[in-house]
Order: C-alpha cells, then structure tokens, then sequence
C-alpha cells in the first residue's frame, strides 16, 4: 500500500503537488495561530481602528481647510480685523490663518504709516505690531508669495520704524530671493534708495518732526464766537 501511495502521488502533476503542499503549510500556520487567534484578532481590529481613525482625521483636515477658508473669505468681506484674529485662533497652522496674519499685519502697517503723518506718537506701537506679525509669518519657513509679501512687510514696517539698515537688507532679501516676485523691482528700489546717504538725511529730519493732531478749540475755549460760515447758494 505504502508503494501505491508513492505511486500516486509521483503521477500527480506539478501544480497538484505544490497544492497540496501549500495547503499542509496553512493548515500548519492555523494550529501554530490557534492557541494566539484572540491576540491575532485584537491585532487585525487595532489596524482597522487605526485605518478608520487616519481616514476620519483626514476627512475632518479637509473640512477644517474648508472652512478655515471660508472664515477668512468672509474676513476679507467684512475688512474687520477681528475676523482675521478668529481664523488665526480657530485654524492654527492651516494656510488660511497665516494668510490671516499677514492681512492684520498690512492692516496694522498701513495704520502705522498713516498715524506719522497724523499723530506720530501713536505710530510706533502700531508699526511694532505690524513687524511681530510679519516676524511671526517668517517664523514659520513659508514659501512662495506668502514669504515674498511677508519680508517685503517686515522690511518696510522696519522702514517706518527708522530701523533703516534692517529694512535694507529686507528689501535686498526679497529682490534676491524672489527675483521673478511681483515686488522684486519695488524691493531692489527701496533698497537702492536706503543706501543713497541724502535719503537717510531725510529720514534723520523727519524723525525730529514733531506731528500731531491740531487742538479743538471751541466757544467754551476762546469765549468767541465760532466763525460763520457763507451761506449756501440757493437753487
């Protein structure tokens, strides 16, 4: 019998052979398993949560650039700038909120710059503010237009600011590091004309200006009258 048993499985062709052999190899890994099934399982279920888990955060990122775009769109609507605050504070690290950051730093600078020529002494905290929020965007290592508008920023808030050696090199940094930037020429300008000595002599004279907003005077201050004013044309 045990020749006839040799003999059939020396008739048997190739593919049935490895079969066969496959199969004694699984049913041989099963009862090596079997006394490890619940480990195994609790093993395969742990990857089916984690899966579903990567799945879940990568739909709820998806959502929060979603809306984290969203917020800023209708902050760009309102021109308020508490609205940027809100995404930068509800989206940290996403791009809507650095783009956030950098519209409340151009807010603050063009505040800034508006206050010299109104109420200087009001103008440096405003311009500092500007140039922490530009510093704090190229903190991050950002790229592309976001960094080109963020160092052209810093530079010129250090500009308004006095700091003009600083805003040199800021505006050096943007021509040299974004040379096919749209802000590339305005930055190899403005770093030209820090250099020229008859522009700091300028900047020398108008930090001695002393610029502030005219006192009321009304009835109550001189004890005149107030002056009357023509009369309007009727027509």
């Amino acid at each position: 019998m045990r020749g006839a048993t040799m003999r059939d499985e020396r008739d048997l062709p190739i593919e049935d052979l490895e079969g066969n052999a496959l199969a004694e190899n699984v049913a041989g890994l099963v009862e090596r398993l079997r006394p490890h099934a619940r480990v195994v399982l609790l093993a395969a279920g742990g990857a089916l949560v984690v899966m579903a888990a990567w799945v879940g955060v990568s739909a709820q990122s998806a959502a929060t650039k979603s809306q984290s775009w969203d917020a800023f769109l209708a902050g760009l609507s309102g021109g308020d700038p508490q609205q940027f605050d809100d995404v930068v504070r509800r989206y940290p690290g996403t791009p809507a909120a650095e783009w956030s950051r950098l519209v409340m730093a151009d807010m603050a600078l063009i505040n800034g710059v508006e206050l010299l020529f109104a109420n200087k002494d009001e103008a440096p905290p405003r311009l500092q503010a500007a140039a922490d929020l530009y510093a704090a965007i190229l903190a991050g290592q950002p790229r592309g237009m976001l960094a080109e508008r963020a160092t052209f920023g810093l530079a010129k808030a250090r500009e308004s600011l006095g700091q003009l050696e600083d805003a040199r090199r800021g505006y050096a940094a943007v021509a040299e590091e974004f040379p096919d930037g749209a802000l590339a020429g305005l930055a190899r300008e403005h770093a030209a004309a820090l250099g020229r000595e008859a522009t700091r002599r300028w900047y020398d004279w108008f930090a001695a200006q002393k610029v502030a907003p005219p006192a009321a005077e009304t009835k109550a201050d001189t004890g005149e009258k107030p002056a009357e004013q023509p009369p309007q044309s009727q027509e």
